[in-house]
């Protein structure tokens, strides 16, 4: 026992037990509190600063600044929650790779993953299933659904056809409730949490690399193919006219640039929202949004551009079936020579069409209805003739003629 400590004995004795101990120097003090409940070491600095240990808390009190400088390695494991709070602004400066992991390590340790998927492949393909028993595939397993009405006669169409509701559709609640318990052994393997949420008052900056790389990822060959610019007429024959159109070529100068990558994989869905000051995506390389699912682009204007710097810019829209196009008040396309080419058959819908400029047609033109010309039909037949209703246009006799003169072409 030391000779500073001071012992108090009450009716109480044997239950508690009353001590302190204190060494105190002009460079600072120890005290030990005995007291029963209230046991601790505290370590003070002659400014305050202080190392506090209890039996509920370890606490740590710097009056100015603290740093702590380790030469080997550091290791800091907590149990529970660990709660953090800065008042001024706070960096944090790892000169190799910084690692930020959440989750249950089954997670990573067992195929939990896998075996959720796993036990909702059935209920997924229930809800991926067509409205009506109507065939269809699915875009990432193609799980085929089967055919189970009649098409359309006159087109072979689902549209217009007899087809009847999806027995699969109807019976979703009835599956997901089977498989509820199944499925929630599963989730429970997942722990609580496991997400990462970051949120920022102000703004947001991630970047990568110090340096923006502005290699050509690409070539533009200005005269790259060639194409029908459009036929030209030599003595009753079409012959085709050619001309040349840019093709961009790809290349790979940047996929080894051992800085600046940046990776995001979402394993479900990801969700990008902005306000009114937008979205803005620039690169000095290639673009590619793809999904094996729908593509939608939509806003009060679509623009869709081709350009560069030497004019050679080009789009191509390639669809495996059909592509359409409707506006509420014009289409306009615009070019110095605009082909039309259909291996089938081309079909105007209009009740009325202009051409302002001549028509050539190689081939016949039939029409069924009335031909009204404003100025000499300048008919050149070499080699053949025009027929209207049966009568030639070339020799034909006015019926009110005397003598029956014959009318040459005009």
């Amino acid at each position: 026992m030391s000779v500073n400590d001071r012992i108090v004995e009450t009716g109480a004795e044997f239950v508690t037990k009353k001590g302190l101990d204190v060494w105190k120097t002009y460079g600072g003090a120890i005290v030990s509190d005995g007291n029963t409940g209230q046991e601790r070491i505290q370590i003070s600095g002659p400014g305050g600063g202080n190392v506090n240990i209890t039996n509920n808390v370890n606490s740590e009190f710097a009056p100015s600044n603290k740093q702590t400088l380790v030469h080997g390695d550091q290791y800091s494991t907590t149990a529970g929650n660990n709660f953090e709070t800065t008042k001024g602004g706070k960096e944090i400066r790892v000169e190799e790779d910084l690692t930020l992991i959440t989750g249950s390590e089954k997670f990573f340790n067992e195929p939990i993953a896998d075996e959720w998927v796993e036990k909702n492949i059935e209920l997924a393909v229930s809800k991926a299933a067509p409205e009506y028993n109507y065939g269809a595939i699915g875009n990432n397993t193609e799980t085929a659904y089967k055919d189970g009405g009649t098409p359309d006669e006159e087109s072979g169409a689902v549209e217009g056809g007899n087809y009847q509701p999806n027995a699969s559709q109807s019976d979703i609640p009835g599956l997901m409730e089977a498989k509820a318990a199944d499925i929630a052994s599963t989730e429970a393997k997942m722990g609580v949490g496991g997400s990462i949420k970051m949120m920022t008052a102000k703004h947001f900056s991630l970047m990568a690399g110090t340096k923006a790389i502005a290699f050509d990822s690409g070539v533009m060959v200005t005269n790259a193919r060639k194409v029908l610019k459009g036929y030209e007429i030599t003595d009753g024959e079409a012959a085709p006219v050619y001309t040349s159109v840019s093709n961009y070529e790809s290349k790979d100068t940047s996929s080894a640039v051992p800085f600046g990558d940046v990776h995001i994989s979402a394993s479900a869905k990801m969700r990008i929202v902005t306000g009114s000051g937008g979205l803005s995506i620039k690169t000095a390389g290639e673009a590619n949004i793809n999904t094996t699912g729908r593509l939608m682009l939509g806003g009060a204007e679509v623009a869709i551009t081709g350009g560069n710097k030497s004019n050679s810019g080009r789009i191509t829209m390639v669809s495996d079936t059909d592509l359409y196009m409707e506006a509420g008040t014009i289409t306009a396309r615009n070019a110095p020579n605009i082909n039309d080419i259909a291996d089938n058959f081309h079909t105007f819908v209009t009740p009325q069409a202009i051409f302002t400029g001549n028509l050539h047609v190689m081939g016949d033109l039939v029409v069924d209805g009335n031909i009204t010309v404003k100025g000499s039909t300048g008919i050149t037949v070499p080699n053949g003739d025009v027929v209207a209703s049966g009568v030639s246009l070339v020799n034909h006799t006015h019926g009110g003629d005397s003598g029956g003169t014959t009318s040459p072409p005009n």
